[in-house]
């Protein structure tokens, strides 16, 4: 197995004697603190993959020390089993609701502690790519429109607070729908993964990008002016121009090329969404004249209109309006169209979110900033995923509110999610209710 450290903390040196040896013996490292401000500095300078925590400390207990274990963004994922001669219910279930991820009485069994170690360091693992994985464009292995909104989000940030510049770009690859007409989707998708790869060899390592729709892609190019964002663009365009892309099936290579709108903003205050619209104009240009080009459209201050999410027929919620709030076909897409697999992800999503309204705003009544940031944060990725797209910008808000502390901001920005969900999860029970009517009906 992989070297895994558990940093174990008892006040009782016999206690810690008797871990080392069961624990060394099955291969583990291990370090040790004999009080909860120990461990916080062991925490602080050493990479732990899981905490043996003992419940009854001077000092600093064991539950307070959970407590700033969990509240810590930097420590909040490192799994931690209790450990204490207690039996009382009470004291066990304040620990696993802090966050603990098991609890062990003493004097333990060592097969038994092992066993649940080995069980949380699996679990933590699985989370961890399960994490991985709802981040990640399962296609092109580069940040989904989610996590790239939630990175450039906090880039453009960065960029406001310390007034620096920052260009952002937005990619479509040319004439894509004729690769998947003339040559079928698994060509389509190999000329989506060679442009994915080229991407990530065109930029820098703090550059962020991500597929934000079928063959349409964006960059965030931080620190960067006007005429460096048109070079590293156009350096991106000219790349993608010269790739040759062998699509199999006898069909042999094929070339693509793709247009490229950017905007630039020499610092001051700016949103994420302003910079995309902006893009969004320009590339159309860039598509308008002719494509394989790179437009740069001024940057302008944001309009004090809202932006309009109907479609061509006025239809505020999706061709497909008996899911309100949900773009149907975006959703589907995601799922690579199909479209029982997706109705499946609608029944989970209404089961497993349907009361996080009510949860969200328990959290922030209790000011639990750490479980309405994990709430918000998970319902904003899956917003996105089912293509519930006013939910994912309500949440992307207040998720970011959250993590820069703005707590004036709570309120009305949760009154905002509260609306959206409220529109999504009424909808999908309205459905619901009558797919089983229908199926009474027919039996």
């Amino acid at each position: 197995m992989d070297n895994k450290t558990i940093l174990a903390v008892d006040d009782a040196k016999d206690t810690l004697l008797l871990l080392e040896f069961d624990l060394t013996a099955e291969g583990y490292s291990v370090i040790f603190a004999e009080s909860g401000e120990q461990a916080l500095e062991a925490l602080n300078s050493q990479d732990v993959s899981l905490t043996l925590l003992d419940m009854y400390m001077p000092g600093l207990s064991g539950l307070d020390t959970l407590r700033r274990i969990k509240s810590s963004n930097k420590h909040a994922n490192i799994p931690v089993i209790m450990l204490s001669s207690s039996h009382d219910g009470n004291e066990i279930v304040a620990a696993l609701e802090l966050g603990a991820d098991d609890y062990v009485t003493k004097p333990y069994l060592a097969k038994v502690l092992l066993a649940r170690i080995r069980t949380s360091l699996r679990l933590i693992q699985k989370t961890r790519a399960l994490e991985a994985l709802a981040k990640t464009d399962f296609l092109t292995d580069i940040n989904n429109r989610a996590s790239f909104e939630d990175l450039a989000g906090k880039a453009i940030s960065q960029a406001n607070r310390c007034n620096q510049p920052l260009s952002f770009a937005m990619m479509d690859i040319d004439f894509f729908k004729k690769v998947n007409d003339s040559y079928g989707h698994e060509a389509g998708d190999k000329v989506l993964k060679a442009f994915g790869a080229n991407l990530k060899n065109q930029v820098r390592d703090y550059d962020i990008i991500g597929r934000v729709g079928g063959e349409e892609f964006a960059v965030c190019l931080p620190n960067t002016i006007d005429e460096h964002g048109i070079f590293a663009c156009d350096r991106i365009r000219q790349h993608t121009e010269e790739m040759v892309i062998d699509i199999g099936n006898g069909h042999g290579n094929i070339s693509v090329t793709v247009s490229v709108g950017v905007v630039s903003v020499q610092g001051g205050a700016t949103s994420l969404e302003n910079l995309m619209r902006i893009a969004d104009k320009a590339l159309y240009e860039a598509k308008s004249k002719g494509r394989n080009r790179v437009v740069m459209l001024p940057y302008i201050e944001e309009s004090q209109e809202p932006p309009s999410e109907a479609n061509a027929d006025g239809d505020q919620t999706s061709a497909h309006n008996f899911y309100p709030g949900i773009d149907y076909q975006l959703g589907v897409n995601n799922v690579l169209g199909d479209d029982d697999l997706f109705k499946e992800i609608l029944l989970m999503f209404y089961q497993d979110h349907g009361t996080d309204k009510e949860k969200i705003h328990e959290a922030l009544s209790q000011h639990d900033i750490f479980a309405a940031k994990n709430l918000v944060h998970t319902l904003k990725g899956v917003a996105c995923s089912i293509g519930a797209m006013q939910l994912f910008e309500s949440t992307k808000k207040l998720d970011l509110a959250i993590n820069e502390q703005r707590s004036d901001d709570y309120q009305e920005l949760f009154k905002l999610v509260a609306e959206d969900l409220d529109t999504v999860v009424n909808g999908l029970r309205e459905v619901l209710a009558e797919t089983e009517s229908n199926k009474t009906e027919m039996t």
